[in-house]
């Protein structure tokens, strides 16, 4: 009789388990996603999907699970679910934004532009789309295509810090550091807690031979996101400017413990013999 009561329980777990129905997966994943149990989100949303996959909600769970897989590290099941997601609602602003996110982290910069551009088919005026694409426009040296899309993000927004940030980012490729700068040093006043802006002048300030400068934005910078690979860069590279390259060695290893590209960080050294 114990062995048949032991059976009894092993066999019903599982069928509790599914017993669960399609909002109730749906609640188990939002609630592990705001105790960023990544994993279990991933399993209720999985779950959700198997219970009724012709949900008309299944491209937005979808997005859901690319999102959750993309913050556990799991790229490809990410990039999977995102296009699948796609597949079922090929206009989703949404989920475009989402994969090219993702393009973009994994350094698929020519998959993230096409996303962009995607979404700016769809509304011209999305601002998030026209920032980030005048990024990858002005990382590819295209300036014209960049200038435009920040130009008209500021048209359909003035007050926009993207925009301002990537015309700061603009003058500053082309070379007028003082007028990024001062772009730079606008946007700052009222968000003086954003660390990409102080990495921006910071690096516009270094550029201009401004070293001094340069080192208190790198110092609030790295106050502000102690472990940016970026920042210490940056101020492996005012360092390297002042002939302190044991110094600027130090932080470039540093860099590459956070992430930074180990023969990038070998090729600043190489530059500066």
């Amino acid at each position: 009789m114990k062995k048949i009561a032991v059976l009894i329980c092993i066999i019903c777990l599982p069928l509790g388990l599914w017993a669960r129905n399609y909002y109730q997966w749906v609640e188990r994943a939002d609630s592990c996603i705001k105790a960023k149990d990544w994993a279990g989100a991933e399993e209720a949303l999985l779950s959700a999907l198997r219970a009724e996959p012709a949900n008309g909600q299944n491209s937005l769970l979808m997005s859901n699970l690319g999102t959750v897989q993309r913050y556990a590290g799991k790229y490809d099941e990410a990039l999977r679910s995102y296009s699948n997601g796609l597949l079922m609602t090929p206009n989703s602003v949404t989920l475009l934004r989402n994969r090219a996110a993702l393009f973009s982290e994994i350094d698929s910069i020519d998959q993230a532009y096409q996303d962009y551009s995607q979404i700016l088919m769809i509304d011209d005026t999305d601002e998030d789309a026209l920032y980030h694409r005048g990024l990858i426009e002005l990382e590819r040296g295209d300036t014209i295509s960049s200038r435009a899309d920040f130009e008209r993000l500021l048209k359909i927004n003035p007050a926009s810090a993207n925009g301002r940030i990537g015309f700061a980012s603009l003058l500053k490729v082309m070379g007028y550091y003082p007028e990024a700068i001062e772009v730079y040093s606008q946007v700052i006043k009222f968000n003086p807690e954003k660390e990409i802006l102080y990495v921006g002048r910071a690096e516009a300030y270094l550029f201009a031979g401004q070293y001094a400068k340069a080192d208190k934005d790198i110092e609030k910078a790295m106050e502000l996101a102690p472990d940016d690979p970026v920042v210490y860069v940056l101020r492996a590279l005012g360092k390297l400017a002042r002939y302190e390259r044991e110094s600027a060695q130090e932080d470039l290893e540093r860099a590459v413990e956070l992430g930074y590209d180990r023969e990038s960080a070998e090729q600043l050294l190489r530059e500066d013999d």
